[in-house]
C-alpha cells in the first residue's frame, strides 16, 4: 500500500515552485489532506484555485518565527485530527541577506524538523511510522562561488538528515528522515539572479553541473520514489530528469588525497 494515502501532510514552501509541486505529489498518491504553509497571501490564494480546497488548507505563516510554524502545525492537526508527513521545503537564495537565507533554509528546517519528531507525529500519526523529509539540494554536494550560504545550508540539511536517521532517534520516536537533494528546477528562485552573487558567471557556474534544468513536478514525482524506497537517514538525489536514487556521502577517510 502506499505510504502516502490516507495520510495528512504539512508542507513548508508550499505555495509555488517544487513546494506545490510536492502538494499535487501527494494528492495524487491518496493523501487525506495537506496544510500549505507559505509567507504569501497571493501564492496562497492561487495554489488553492490550482489544487482545490477539498482536501488542502492554506495557512499563512514565517516559518523563521517559531510560535507561527508551530500554529501550523497546530492548524493542520485541528482541521484533520492527525499529521503523519512533515515536508520542509521552503528556501531562498539571498547571498546579500544571507542571515535570513541561514534563518529560513537552516535554521526552520530544523526547528520544524525537531517540533515534527519530537513533539507531533509521535502523539498525532495514524500508523506505526511518522515520515520528515527535508529539501537539500545537489549543492549540499557541490561548492559554489555564486552562492556559497545556500551552499552551506544544504550541506547542513544532508549532515542534519544523517545524523537524524541514526537509529537511537528512530528508537524513540519511530520517526524517518528522508533528505531529497534536487538538481536544477525551473523556478522563479532559480531563474532570478538577484540573489546571486556574480549573476554574470551564474550559467557558466551552474552549467558545469546541471545540463538540464526539470520542471517543479519531476521533483514531486521523485518524493514518492523517496518515500517509498527511502531508508531512515538516506540521501536522494532528483536531477536531469531520471528516477530519483539515494547517494552516499563516502566515509572520509576514504577520501585522502
Amino acid at each position: 500500500m502506499d505510504f502516502v494515502a490516507g495520510k495528512v501532510a504539512l508542507v513548508t514552501g508550499g505555495a509555488g515552485g517544487i513546494g506545490l509541486a510536492i502538494v499535487k505529489s501527494l494528492l495524487q498518491h491518496g493523501a487525506k489532506g495537506i496544510g500549505i504553509v507559505d509567507i504569501s497571501d497571493k501564492a496562497g490564494r492561487k495554489a488553492m484555485e490550482i489544487v482545490g480546497e477539498n482536501k488542502v488548507i492554506f495557512i499563512k505563516a514565517d516559518v523563521t518565527k517559531k510560535a507561527e510554524l508551530e500554529g501550523a502545525f497546530e492548524t493542520t492537526i485541528q482541521t484533520y485530527k492527525q499529521l503523519d508527513i512533515v515536508i520542509n521545503n521552503a528556501g531562498v537564495v539571498d547571498e546579500h541577506g544571507w542571515k535570513n537565507a541561514i534563518a529560513l533554509n537552516l535554521v526552520a528546517v530544523v526547528e520544524g524538523t525537531y517540533l515534527g519528531m519530537q513533539k507531533y507525529l509521535p502523539k498525532y500519526r495514524s500508523g506505526e511510522e511518522g515520515l520528515i523529509i527535508n529539501t537539500a539540494s545537489v549543492c549540499g554536494f557541490q561548492a559554489f562561488q555564486i552562492a556559497p550560504v545556500y551552499c552551506a545550508t544544504k550541506h547542513a540539511l544532508i549532515g542534519l538528515g544523517k545524523a537524524l536517521g541514526g537509529d537511537e532517534f528512530y528508537k524513540r520516536y519511530k520517526v524517518r528522515v528522508v533528505t531529497i537533494c534536487p538538481g536544477l528546477v525551473r523556478t522563479s528562485m532559480s531563474q532570478d539572479s538577484s540573489g546571486f552573487l556574480f549573476p554574470e558567471v551564474k550559467d557558466e557556474e551552474f552549467g558545469s553541473v546541471w545540463s538540464i534544468t526539470q520542471e517543479p513536478e519531476r521533483i514531486g514525482e521523485g518524493l514518492i520514489e523517496a518515500i517509498k524506497k527511502g531508508k531512515n537517514g538516506s540521501l536522494w538525489v532528483i536531477e536531469e530528469d531520471e528516477p530519483a536514487h539515494e547517494v552516499v556521502v563516502p566515509e572520509h577517510r576514504t577520501m585522502k588525497v
